[in-house]
Parts: structure tokens; sequence; C-alpha cells
């Protein structure tokens, strides 16, 4: 017989292995999807009965038509918005670079065809509403069918809505979600973004209809002539291919453009919210329906996991638990088993600053600088002194002229004439050589008095508003840099909580072994943010963040500092996460044996705290 113990899977050191955190995640969010769908279909059919009841009657405002047509319109959107889905931001360099290679990408293109699709669906069930803009006009038993342009009109209109709206859906990155800090309602949430949404849709769709009008001229013939050709085929068209009047229409085109502006506000503010509702499901954590909480915890917090949502949903976890869940920091404290969970958890939260520590490292001078003082060491140590270096040999010198051609040996006469007539075309006295130098001379001072004054032009150009989008400025770099930096308040907030919360509830004082290494981490993460920001690497074109500089360093502290929301915020956190530590802890810092640099830090904190 074959014991139980066998069958299952187990790890390196005996554990069986827990339920993965994202399986448990995925199943949430797929209920959590379902009821986004429900949500979205009875308000689209509560918005469409008032509609049936006018134009259908009492038995077709009961049918759900309008809510399952809309929903058709609606679902692409959602499929979108989840293939889509991250949580890091994802500036380019500059604004200029950033509508290029937002507009100009594949990505756009299929963001552009969700909600052109989903534009054509809502347009019909607007046009199939209104007799006036019926495919054909209205005409006589003894005339022949004319093309509505007004339906082609609006038809056009709704297209152009879609791919103003697509590109608004690329360039805001609507597809990056934030989990919000506090749990609320998610029917609370939706009603706060109702009149919001309802007042940029309605002053949109008002600019819109009339940009619109010079929009279409250009293609007003084509979309005429074209209706022309495929209306032939469904009805017996009028001989004549002249137009008539423009065929804007006000009304309607204000109306389409809100309906079609207000539903997709909707529907994406309602997906964001949906799928940011957090780690805590009904009550309880994600982890906990597993049955092995810490186990599955652990699996989302696992550095280089490509699900990036699952894990920033993991620390989100673990920040509640830190904070608010003593029973589950219990549970942590007194897993002494190795690798113990407490271990685990503060490499995964210190993997998250030191990851952050190489980048900045790596995309600012302090890299240069290390490198340069390792190179420097290394040759002072393998520099061989005066007084035991070998002496070298004396170099011989060649008295005879080397550039002189060695004369031919046994030449023939022909080589000896073809040799005098090359010497008779040297010119001896090198006039022609002192002028040839002499206008390369003068052609390389105009090219850099050229130069210079191009490079001024463009200084100039960037340094007024017309050149603020061509500007490579580091607050876009440290927004690149720093592409997640809830995640990082949540690795920083989450070991602070479980390390305060050590004092009175750690039993085996498995904590205080790794309090000096903690922070230790939390001091270089410090000194490396704060050397960051002191000595930003400024891009040359970022010419208005180079004038704050004084002797090449940010003004810290002053009115003309150079802002780094992103990292004047973690220095915040950080700082204030050793401060606890180090007043928690204050009695016991002197046999923990903490480096000279903690020793620094530990006595500015507790000079700041008492």
């Amino acid at each position: 017989m074959v014991s139980l113990g066998r069958t299952l899977p187990q790890t390196a050191s005996g554990r069986s292995e827990p339920t993965h955190y994202h399986v448990l995640y995925t199943a949430i969010l797929q209920l959590r999807y379902g009821h986004l769908s429900k949500m979205t279909f009875m308000m689209l059919w509560a918005l469409g009965s008032p509609v049936s009841l006018a134009r259908h009657g009492v038995v077709m405002m009961f049918l759900p038509v309008m809510g399952i047509l809309g929903f058709i319109a609606i679902f692409p959107i959602y499929v979108l918005r989840k293939a889509r889905l991250h949580t890091d931001s994802r500036p380019h360099p500059s604004l200029a670079i950033h509508l290029y290679r937002q507009i100009i990408s594949k990505s756009y293109v299929r963001v552009s065809i969700i909600y052109i699709f989903s534009s054509i669906i809502i347009t019909q069930i607007y046009c199939s509403e209104f007799s006036d803009l019926a495919l054909f006009l209205p005409k006589r038993d003894f005339e022949l069918s004319k093309v509505n342009e007004k339906r082609i009109y609006i038809n056009a209109l709704s297209v152009y809505v879609a791919l103003i709206y697509a590109a608004i859906h690329c360039l805001q990155d609507i597809d990056r979600l934030s989990l919000p800090s506090v749990k609320t309602d998610p029917m609370l949430r939706v009603k706060q973004v109702v009149y919001p949404e309802f007042r940029k849709s309605l002053v949109l769709s008002v600019v819109l209809s009339i940009i619109s009008i010079p929009v279409y001229l250009p293609f007003r013939g084509y979309l005429w002539r074209n209706s022309l050709f495929f209306g032939r085929f469904l009805a017996t068209l009028h001989k004549s291919t002249a137009t008539g009047s423009f065929p804007f229409t006000p009304l309607h085109s204000v109306l389409v453009t809100f309906t079609l502006l207000f539903m997709w506000s909707m529907a994406n503010e309602m997906c964001t919210i949906y799928l940011t509702l957090g780690a805590l499901h009904r009550g309880k954590g994600i982890s906990e329906r597993s049955s092995d909480p810490n186990g599955t915890l652990l699996t989302g917090l696992r550095r280089g996991s490509k699900k990036q949502f699952t894990r920033r949903t993991a620390f989100q976890e673990l920040r509640f638990i830190a904070y608010h869940d003593g029973r589950r920091r219990d549970s942590i404290y007194k897993d002494v088993e190795k690798p113990s969970t407490w271990q685990q958890i503060t490499s995964e939260c210190l993997n998250v600053l030191e990851d952050l520590r190489n980048t900045l490292v790596i995309n600012s001078d302090l890299s240069g600088k290390s490198k340069l003082q390792a190179r420097s060491t290394v040759a002072v140590l393998t520099q061989p002194s005066p007084s035991t270096s070998p002496t070298p040999p004396p170099i011989k010198m060649r008295r005879e002229n080397i550039f002189l051609s060695a004369a031919p040996v046994n030449a023939s006469p022909a080589s000896k004439l073809e040799r005098k007539l090359l010497e008779g075309l040297q010119d001896p006295q090198a006039v022609q050589s002192y002028s040839a130098i002499a206008w390369f001379q003068d052609m390389q001072k105009w090219l850099k008095r050229g130069k210079e004054e191009l490079w001024n032009h463009v200084i100039a150009f960037l340094s007024t508003p017309y050149g603020a989008p061509f500007r490579c400025t580091i607050q876009r770099k440290v927004s690149k840099l720093v592409s997640n930096r809830e995640l990082v308040s949540d690795a920083i907030s989450a070991l602070t909580d479980l390390v305060v919360n050590s004092m009175i509830e750690d039993t085996f004082g498995t904590v205080q072994r790794d309090i000096p290494r903690i922070l230790s981490e939390f001091d270089q993460s410090i000194t490396i943010m704060e050397m960051f920001i002191q000595k930003p690497p400024l891009h040359w074109s970022d010419v208005i963040n180079k004038k704050k500089l004084v002797n090449g360093r940010n003004p810290v502290r002053t009115s003309d500092a150079i802002e780094l929301d992103e990292l004047d915020v973690l220095v915040d956190e950080l700082t204030e996460a050793f401060d606890r530590i180090v007043h928690t802890f204050d009695k016991y810092l002197l046999g923990m044996g903490l480096s000279p640099d903690v020793y620094r830090r530990c006595g500015v904190s507790l000079r700041h705290v008492r």
C-alpha cells in the first residue's frame, strides 16, 4: 500500500505544496467579473426600458432586448480591459514620445477596433428609434428611394468618437489598476462616479460634436459615393448622385456622442471598481480559503512572478494581516520550521526594496562613482613601486629620415621615368597643403559656430511652453523607475507592522534576530533615494529642472527644489518605518550588533522621537 503522505507533492523542506495564490485569486476575480456583467446588464435594461415603453409598448419594456443588445456592445470592452490589465506605470521620456508611441502602435489599433465595434452597435440601436435617421428618406409611391445623409453622418460621427475615445484610453492608461488602501462598497463607489462621468461626457460630447463638422467635410464625397454604391443593393435609388444640404443635426449629434461617451466611461469605471476590490473577499483574506493560508500567501509574494497584479494583491493582504489580523500574525511568528514563514516574508519584502535600489543605482550616477572608485582602488594596489620596477631598456634612435622612400633596387627604366614624373608634380614649398589646411580650419570653425547657434536655438525653444512636450523630464523618468510605488509602500508598511507587533506577540523571539538586517536595508534604501534626489540624472533637454540646480545639486527642502513625488513619498515612509522600529526596540539596540551607519541614523531617530 502507498501512504497518503507519499502521494502529496512536497517541497525540499518536507512541507506539502500549498495551493498557489493565483489559483484562488483567479476564482475570486471570475466571481467579481460575473457580478460586474450582471450589474451592467441590469443597468442597461433599466436605461432602455423607458425607450422600449415609449416606442414599442408595455410588453417590450419587460423583455430584456435593449439590455442584451447593450451588453453585446459593452462586453468586448471588459474583455479588452482584462487582457490589458497591469499595475505598473508606463510613461515615456517625453510627452511627444508618449503621444507617438501610444497612438502610432498596434495597441491603439486593437483598442480602436473594440470601440468601433461597440459604437456601431450602439449607434444602430439609437438610429432605429428615430424615423428621421432611417437608411432611406421617406418617399411617395411614385418616387424612387434616396439615401439619408443624416444616417451617414451619424455613422461617421460614431466611428470618429470611437477613435477619439480609443486615443484617450491609451494616453490615460486606463488599463492600469491601483488597489485602494481602504475597502469600500462597490455600489457606493459606482454611485460616486456617476455624476463626474456624466458631467465630463456631456462637456466632451458638445466639443466633439462641434469639431466633427470640419472633420466630416473632407470625407463627405467619399462616404456619399460608397453609400450610394451599397445602397443600390438594398433598394432602387434615384439616379441623381448630387448631395443635398449639409446633414448636421445638433441634437442627434450631441445625444449620440453623449450616449457613447457616458456608456464607455461608466463601463470602464465599473470594471476598475470591481477589479480593484482588493485582497478581502467577504470579509476574509484570499489566502484564508486555502488549507495552508501562510504557504498560499507566500506563493503570491514571490519575486519574479509574471502575475504582477496577483503579487500586488498578495502584498496588500500581507499589509492587512500585519495591521489588523492578530491571529494570522501569531501563526507567522510561531511557524519556526525552516525556512520559517517569517524569514520568507522578510526576504520577499526586502527584495522589493533591493530591486528598487538596484534600479535607481543603474539609472543614475551612483553606479558610475562606485565602479570608478573600485577601479581606482585596484589600480593603486596593482601599481608597482619605483624602487622595485625593472629599468626599461634604452630606446634606439634612428638618425636617418624614415619618411624618405627607399631607393629601388634593379629598377627598370620605365619605373625610373615614373618616379621622376611624380617627383616633378610635388609641391616643394607646400603652398597647396597650407591652403588646404587653412580651408579645413575655416570650415571647422564655421561648423562649430553653426552648431553652437543651433544648440542655443534648441535650448531656447525647449524653454518655451511650446517646447514642453519635447522635454525628457526627470519626473517622467522617476515615474518609470518607481513604476509600482504602491507595492513598495505595502512591503514597507507590512514589514514594519510585523516587527513592531512582535514586541508583544512574538513569544519565541524569531523577529528580533532579523531587526539589524531590516534596519540596515531601510538605511541603505533611504541613503540611495536621498542621493538620487539630491543629484538627479537630468536629461540635456530638461532645461527647466536644470535651472533649479545649485552647484549641480537639487536644493532640497526649498521652494525651488525639483519635486520627485514617488521618491519623496517613499523616503518619508521609510523614515517613519525606521523611527517606529527604533522607538519600539530602543532599549535593546546596543546589543543587536548594528552597523555604524545604522547606529548613526538610530541616534538621529531617537533624538527626533524624544
